[in-house]
Parts: structure tokens; C-alpha cells; sequence
């Protein structure tokens, strides 16, 4: 069975469409617009941030992400591109993406955020909208080692640990 011109298009437009979604979220993030960046989400997408958090609903996207755009995250940007688009059937398809993003004052990506994102998107009446998104830090096996070493720790040297990591970057960004 052969595709028509038509059918085609929409899937070449739908891939377009799909890629998008990511690049959006980036430009938003840039702009501080927690609103803007939730906006390619379903009013009941799930949203799996970095660290675990879990939230559920455009609005709790939005809520979650105002906050630290008008404070930590003020000034910052997302770099990042579209990995994968893959169309799964006409509804539903699946997005992978990468980023990192730049610290105000930076002009580079910091290491320590690197991301990866997977996207579970559905065609609705309005077009795409994200239905899941998990945002996973990218992280090594030799960090991911010693962050277990540092787990184990008792309190206190754990404490000591936090302690001395801290004073070496404030000592690091001083001299810098």
C-alpha cells in the first residue's frame, strides 16, 4: 500500500509540528513565561520534572515553573534539539529531546544540567498536545557512584561532605 501526496504531507507536517513542541518550551523558558511553556501540554498532561517532582495539569506545570522563573531560574535559557519525532499511529506519537540550560551570567551550558526529555504527545482537536513529559538528568555511572558512596554516609559526615563541596565552588566562582 502506497501513501497519497496527501497522506504525506501531513505526516511530513506533523513531524513538523511535533519538533516544534520542544523548541516552544525553549523559547518560553528564554522569556520567563511559565504560561507559554506549559502551553503545549493537555489540561491533564502528566509532567515529570528533573528531580522527581510529579505534577499533574497544565496549571500545576505553570505553578511549579512561574515561581523559578521569577527567582533561581530568572535570566536563564534552555539550549537544546529535537532527537527523535516518531509517529507511533495518526493519534499519538513520541518526542525525544536534549537540553541544558544557561545560568544567568553564563555563556555556556552547565554540565551538571544537562537533560534529556520524553515526550508522549496526542492529536487532539486543537493538534498536538503533550500528554507526559519526563525530564531526566543526564548523569554518568562514576557520579552516579559516588552520590550512592555519599548516601551512605552517616548524617554528619554527610553534612561535612555538603559542607566542604559548597565552600570549594564559592572559592572556585571567587577566583573565576
Amino acid at each position: 500500500m502506497t501513501e497519497t501526496n496527501s497522506e504525506q504531507n501531513r505526516g511530513t507536517d506533523d513531524i513538523a509540528e511535533l519538533a516544534a513542541i520542544p523548541m516552544s518550551m525553549i523559547d518560553a523558558w528564554g522569556r520567563g513565561d511559565a504560561a507559554a511553556f506549559a502551553a503545549p501540554f493537555s489540561p491533564t498532561a502528566t509532567f515529570i520534572a528533573f528531580e522527581g517532582t510529579v505534577l499533574y495539569g497544565r496549571s500545576a506545570i505553570v505553578e511549579f515553573h512561574q515561581p523559578l522563573f521569577d527567582t533561581v531560574l530568572d535570566g536563564s535559557r534552555l539550549v537544546g534539539e529535537v532527537k527523535l519525532t516518531r509517529q507511533l499511529d495518526e493519534n499519538w506519537a513520541i518526542i525525544h529531546a536534549v537540553g541544558s540550560t544557561i545560568l544567568p551570567g553564563e555563556t555556556t551550558p552547565s554540565p551538571a544540567r544537562e537533560s534529556m526529555q520524553l515526550f508522549i504527545v496526542r492529536r487532539r482537536r486543537a493538534g498536538w498536545l503533550v500528554e507526559a513529559m519526563q525530564n531526566s538528568r543526564v548523569i554518568t555511572l562514576d557520579e552516579q557512584e559516588f552520590l550512592d558512596d555519599l548516601a551512605a554516609l552517616p548524617s554528619m559526615a554527610h553534612a561535612a561532605v555538603v559542607d566542604l563541596a559548597a565552600g570549594l565552588a564559592s572559592a572556585s566562582t571567587s577566583r573565576g
